[in-house]
């Protein structure tokens, strides 16, 4: 949820009179790894004040904001528990407001689901839906440019998350609209997002009710299978569950499917020796997350005590952002960050999936649908160049999920 973390350091008007630094606004979300480059390099455990107004603590190198991914006094609920005794919708309380043990109790029902096995065996059925996506994108663009977001990549990320969760046909077009309205809520109305909260509840209570009674192959009978077995959570945490599942795989995935085509867009070489030996498509990806991804920092935590960093101590009840995009461009870690090399021996060592208890438990999904979106399109498109100026794509979203708006490319080169 892109929210600001609740925290018990100074006030946001107390910030302002500190004239603390605000390196997150507008113009980061377009070049987030020059801005960080600079803190990481200069005060790699830097007090900032966040678009939002509050002060926060930014972690930037690697190996800190590993140990900070580990470090069990980093929180992400703050502190607190939520209490079993209260009813709730689905995405009212997700994986986000917990910490270990609750979170590793509730997160494993979820981890049989999900393994690349599980995945893979849903491969043809995805490589189905991008074929007939870029069918569809062929025919209705003649020779001139496609809105690559538009016509494939939410598309194929919602029909990608359809077949793992047996999402019905008749149900498919219902569902997105609620799906997409959470994923970006820009010009929604508080009660548009309340009402798509409620359907989603009411869409994962009644799959949970149907695979009750006939359980398949897909997500939630899984899911169910191993509440069944191991217990330990309640009705509305499996729903939360499910639902975060659905959600958390669609725009992180949209956005990282652009990102990656928009990477290779800027670099040709690469694109053009990924298409002539696609097999090296699978490590590429690692090194796409690196070089660029939707999240440029973790959720954000509140730290339980005073937390060392080098020379820094981080205060009890600071917020802190661990930054993602500045440890995957450390040069302690990956040497020449600013180079896209496909074929990096380190890439796999990016965090853009995170680490240790909350590591993204998309994860293999989300390999697979890059994996073989970046496939067909390199496969389809033989002369794949933007249709505007790199430089000039719009970003949206916000510092916590950077939202690339539009990527329109001429899949034949200039006209």
């Amino acid at each position: 949820m892109d929210t600001e973390p609740a925290v018990t350091a100074a006030p946001p008007a107390a910030a302002g009179r500190q004239g603390l630094p605000e390196p997150l606004g507008a113009g980061f979300l377009a070049r987030p790894e020059e801005t960080l480059a600079e803190i990481r390099e200069t005060c790699p455990v830097a007090r900032i004040r966040t678009p939002g107004g509050r002060p926060a603590w930014l972690v930037t190198r690697a190996e800190d904001v590993r140990a900070g991914f580990l470090d069990p006094r980093l929180s992400l609920s703050g502190g607190r528990v939520p209490d079993p005794g209260v009813r709730r919708r689905a995405l009212d309380v997700t994986l986000v407001n917990y910490d270990p043990p609750d979170h590793t109790r509730i997160r494993r029902l979820a981890t049989p689901a999900l393994t690349p096995a599980r995945m893979a065996a849903h491969r043809e059925r995805i490589e189905r839906a991008a074929g007939e996506l870029l069918d569809a994108a062929d025919a209705a663009r003649g020779r001139g440019p496609v809105e690559l977001m538009d016509a494939f990549a939410r598309p194929f990320a919602f029909r990608s998350l359809c077949e793992v969760f047996e999402v019905r046909e008749g149900e498919r077009a219902a569902l997105y609209e609620p799906v997409a309205l959470l994923a970006d809520k820009t010009g929604h109305s508080a009660r548009a997002v309340e009402e798509s909260v409620a359907r989603i509840d009411a869409f994962v209570r009644g799959e949970m009710a149907r695979r009750e009674a006939a359980p398949g192959e897909d997500v939630v009978s899984r899911v169910l299978a191993a509440w069944h077995e191991q217990g330990g959570a309640s009705e509305d945490e499996v729903a939360s569950l499910l639902a975060m599942l659905l959600l958390a795989g669609f725009d992180s995935t949209v956005q990282a499917i652009g990102m990656s085509v928009a990477a290779l867009l800027g670099h040709p070489d690469v694109q053009d020796s990924l298409r002539k030996e696609p097999g090296r498509i699978p490590r590429a990806v690692d090194e796409l997350l690196r070089w660029d991804t939707p999240g440029p920092f973790s959720t954000k935590r509140v730290a339980l005590e005073d937390v060392r960093f080098g020379d820094t101590v981080i205060p009890a009840g600071s917020g802190v952002l661990l930054s993602v995009a500045a440890a995957n461009h450390d040069p302690r870690c990956h040497a020449d960050p600013g180079t896209l090399d496909p074929d990096r021996r380190s890439a796999g060592r990016h965090l853009s999936f995170g680490l240790g208890p909350h590591y993204c438990p998309g994860s293999a999904l989300a390999r697979l649908e890059l994996t073989v979106a970046l496939t067909v399109v390199l496969g389809r498109w033989h002369h794949l160049e933007p249709a505007v100026p790199l430089d000039e794509l719009a970003w949206g979203g916000g510092y916590l999920h950077r939202r690339l708006a539009a990527l329109p490319v001429l899949p034949d080169g200039p006209a």
